[in-house]
């Protein structure tokens, strides 16, 4: 039996600037979420110098403005709205790099994406081929959404890296739309590196030659290069990091797979005989435990599908989309985290990277972008009284850590009942809140 290896590559230069390009559904069961939608949308696309907007019914047009303002509002055709992507896509009037946000809130009775997604697969290898780079993202809402089809197109288009959410679910459309357009807005293009000879980003899909910085490679060779340079495997050796990382991207395209209908046991049985032979060659120190109890977790979800008696092609839409929520939080852990320590050090960063420039005059700057994001969230709160405690508690307490705000609820003798919670209920806005006052207070 050959000796598997793993090498997580590292991140390079990131690309400035790509296009956005929204796919949304107009259809006349989207009017309730319309004008929460168009607020966030609009928001979102603010400062992309490459912007555009195609919204479908039961036919699809490319608008004039990437803005969000009249709601189309007959019936839904999805097929119609994919192929006038493929249309702008050719026209050659978009980036290398493309960002694809598709809004719905479900497929309509006479929809032929079906029957479209042979001729599309084509289409999208063919642009994979010129060296065009595809990041798609799925905001779905509602009962009656397919995260089959999510599954199918992300399949189909998306090859940015594998760590990336199968589906966003919008529960709550003042709050949910924001907060993943933001999401998406935070995420980073980078340039692909070349690989030789051929690997692989898990156990089971194809070898390619370019990949894209961040993920973790598979190979039986000891010896790869990468971007011209020659890597030792051997010397290398396997990081918990590393393996837990790897193990990750397995877990995304085995449920990426699986609600697109694919059986994945015997690539799941395959998989776990891979990770228990890079197990073994995996050092653990005390402080790893964290990182351990993630790879068993991960592990775990693996043996259900490794077991045939998980189908999530079969599951209704609401139920798949929680499985899928909870699933990726253990595979893409850490891009919240790394996003509140990148906006925490932004300030530092630009003062390396320009010490020439006054500190106050970078400081000023981005308390402006924190206060803006900060108004943001105001607008999309129901509760404003929240806010201004949130504000004015981070404010008085100057509070560092979710940690910290929480034992000082319990500490403090004041209505904080409220605060409590909001962070027990939804963290990560209370977390993003703080590093918000935080920057905007410095």
């Amino acid at each position: 039996m050959t000796t598997p290896y793993i090498y997580w590559l590292k991140e390079s230069a990131a690309v400035q600037e790509y296009s956005v390009v929204g796919i949304i559904d107009g259809s006349g069961s989207m009017c309730e979420a319309w004008n929460d939608l168009c607020k966030a949308w609009n928001y979102f696309v603010t400062g992309f110098k490459s912007v555009y907007c195609i919204q479908y019914d039961d036919t699809a047009i490319l608008q004039e403005s990437p803005q969000l303002t009249t709601q189309k509002g007959e019936g839904t055709n999805i097929e119609l709205g994919f192929k006038e992507l493929i249309k702008l896509i050719k026209s050659g009037n978009l980036l290398q790099n493309i960002l694809i946000v598709f809004v719905t809130d479900g497929i309509g009775e006479h929809d032929g994406i079906n029957e479209y997604f042979q001729e599309m697969s084509k289409e999208f290898e063919q642009l994979h081929s010129q060296g065009y780079q595809f990041k798609f993202h799925t905001l779905a809402l509602g009962n009656d959404f397919s995260h089959s089809v999510a599954a199918e197109l992300k399949m189909i288009i998306h090859n940015s890296g594998i760590l990336s959410s199968q589906i966003d679910l919008i529960q709550n459309t003042k709050i949910d739309f924001t907060k993943v357009l933001q999401d998406i807005k935070d995420e980073i293009f980078y340039q692909m590196i070349r690989v030789d000879p051929q690997c692989q980003l898990t156990t089971f899909t194809g070898p390619v030659h370019r990949v894209t910085p961040n993920q973790v490679l598979f190979t039986t060779s000891n010896s790869i290069r990468v971007g011209g340079k020659q890597i030792n495997l051997d010397k290398e050796g396997i990081t918990p990091e590393a393996l837990d990382r790897f193990i990750r991207q397995i877990m995304s395209k085995l449920m990426e797979f699986n609600s697109a209908g694919k059986s994945v046991k015997q690539e799941s049985i395959q998989a776990l005989q891979i990770i228990e032979k890079l197990k073994s060659r995996v050092t653990f120190k005390d402080e790893d435990d964290e990182i351990k109890k993630f790879i068993d977790q991960n592990i775990q979800k693996i043996e259900e599908f490794a077991s045939g008696n998980l189908n999530l092609n079969q599951f209704e839409p609401l139920k798949a989309a929680q499985f899928m929520h909870e699933v990726q939080d253990l595979i893409i852990r850490d891009k919240k985290k790394m996003q509140r320590i990148k906006r925490k050090s932004a300030v530092h960063a630009q003062l390396t990277m320009h010490p020439q420039q006054p500190k106050q005059q970078v400081k000023d700057y981005y308390k402006e972008l924190a206060l803006k994001r900060l108004e943001q969230y105001e607008k999309q709160l129901n509760n404003q009284e929240l806010f201004e405690d949130l504000k004015e508690f981070a404010k008085q307490n100057k509070v560092k850590t979710l940690d910290q705000i929480v034992y000082l609820t319990k500490t403090h003798d004041f209505q904080l009942k409220n605060i409590k919670e909001f962070i027990q209920t939804d963290e990560d806005t209370a977390i993003d809140m703080i590093d918000l006052f935080l920057i905007s207070l410095d």
